[in-house]
């Protein structure tokens, strides 16, 4: 995505990476079709300035990709194997392991974060760990393609391989595992430059040689940079492949299993946490329907006592913690709209749920949630949000991840380094979903019908 400094976007363009490769707990892909789709869509929205902006030029990149998925690469900086997703559970029994051994005062690690999956291949692939010099996420791999400069993160996506951004520095954790400093990233903030289009990038990508290369973010920090959150209160639920919760908070929390706290570029803290279910994961009857209709004909059904709890595969991460967590359903549908609507209705649920849980620890979850993601655009579950979660829930003009990885971009090279600025400038509200007071006590209704359901079956 193009953007100019007053948040238009210019140009954009999208690819699609092959299948991955999921066989239970194993979620993969090869990082390679990631070059490959970078140098595919950055020509596209070249191409696409020259024609409608031929005065454009791009005075900056950031790169955004899943928080917690982990690249072994070489000392060339090719990748060693498959890439490890963040939603691939094989790291889940090395991290139980590594949080017996760490002191009770540590934060505790689960299979999403990329250090649980460097010990799992160091366990079970030695010859492969043997050959690896950088642990890298792939956003961090990306820009080692961009710039020809390797072993650079920023503080975002190295949290889940065990950095503190309190301390600047890596946790005890890390040292606890026994993972060699040389295969660690130096960790820079997110939008520092890390360096300039290459020479070997710039025949690959179309991009001009020596365009500054800025530190990205994660895909859930980047959209809360885009959602139009700024200020202490604010809350933003991206709703993208899964759900993720961030709040807006001056002082870092204490938080309990399954959360985490960003470091927000904006000199804020972000305490939140990620579920593995989430638009994702939705079942439509009939996949050929577009949103719209498959809203349309869910909204008379909400809300709905039909009960259900969506995941992409087994295991769970948050609001609740079971590895061996799978998909339920508790009632029969009477249409293909209700049972839409029970899943619309689900992820509302597990939004209110995750806000429940992060107040528990004392976040003041103020009364706006700022939305990202594409299934942010829903006027039907953007409603039904706002009366489950007792919140106007806002959406804001561009709110996707790689708008947020321009915002970064732009906050160092046309704002100064005033990101604030950049968000508040580049960021606009475009709908507002207010809570109806009648439909909130059905909703409730509803959540008390949800959690119980969950409770059922051990999940609380």
């Amino acid at each position: 995505m193009a953007a100019a400094a007053d948040g238009e976007v210019l140009a954009e363009a999208r690819a699609t990476f092959s299948e991955r490769t999921p066989a239970g707990t194993v979620h993969e892909q090869d990082a390679n079709d990631w070059w490959g789709a970078v140098c595919q869509t950055v020509r596209a929205v070249l191409k696409n300035l020259s024609v409608a902006h031929a005065a454009a030029q791009v005075a900056g990149l950031a790169v955004t990709s899943t928080s917690g998925s982990l690249v072994l690469a070489d000392a060339r900086g090719e990748p060693l194997r498959a890439a490890i997703l963040y939603d691939d559970a094989r790291g889940a029994a090395v991290a139980d392991d590594l949080n017996r051994r760490i002191s009770c005062e540590q934060d505790k690690i689960n299979s999403s974060y990329s250090l649980a999956k460097a010990l799992w291949v160091r366990q079970q692939e030695p010859s492969i760990w043997e050959r690896a010099r950088y642990l890298l996420h792939p956003a961090d791999w990306l820009t080692g393609k961009l710039t020809g400069q390797l072993g650079i993160s920023d503080y975002s996506n190295a949290l889940k391989l065990g950095y503190d951004q309190e301390r600047e520095e890596w946790t005890a954790a890390v040292g606890v595992a026994g993972i060699p400093r040389e295969m660690l990233p130096r960790v820079v903030r997110p939008g520092q430059q890390v360096g300039d289009v290459s020479p070997k990038a710039s025949e690959e990508t179309g991009l001009a040689a020596g365009v500054p290369v800025l530190a990205g973010a994660t895909d859930g920090l980047a959209s809360l940079v885009s959602s139009g959150a700024n200020d202490a209160g604010h809350a933003n639920t991206t709703l993208g492949t899964t759900l993720v919760w961030k709040v807006l908070t001056r002082i870092k929390p204490r938080l309990s299993a399954g959360m985490y706290c960003h470091h927000h570029p904006g000199n804020l803290w972000a305490p939140g946490a990620a579920s593995n279910t989430g638009p994702g994961s939705l079942r439509p009857d009939d996949p050929t329907l577009d949103p719209g209709e498959m809203d349309r004909r869910a909204a008379p059904h909400l809300p709905t006592t039909l009960q259900c709890y969506l995941l992409g595969s087994r295991g769970e991460r948050f609001p609740f913690l079971n590895h061996d967590a799978e998909s339920f359903v508790e009632g029969n549908a009477a249409s293909p709209g209700e049972w839409y609507a029970a899943q619309l209705q689900s992820l509302a649920c597990v939004e209110r749920w995750g806000y429940e849980r992060l107040a528990a620890c004392g976040v003041t979850v103020g009364e706006e949630v700022f939305s990202a993601g594409s299934a942010a655009a829903s006027p039907v579950l953007s409603q039904l949000r706002a009366d489950l979660l007792r919140r106007v829930v806002i959406r804001c003009r561009n709110p996707a991840a790689s708008f947020g990885a321009a915002i970064l971009a732009a906050g160092e090279t046309l704002y100064g380094g005033d990101l604030t600025a950049a968000m508040r400038r580049m960021t606009q509200i475009c709908s507002s979903y207010h809570p109806d007071p009648g439909a909130c006590e059905k909703f409730d209704g509803a959540y008390r019908l949800f959690r119980a359901a969950c409770t059922a079956r051990g999940y609380k």
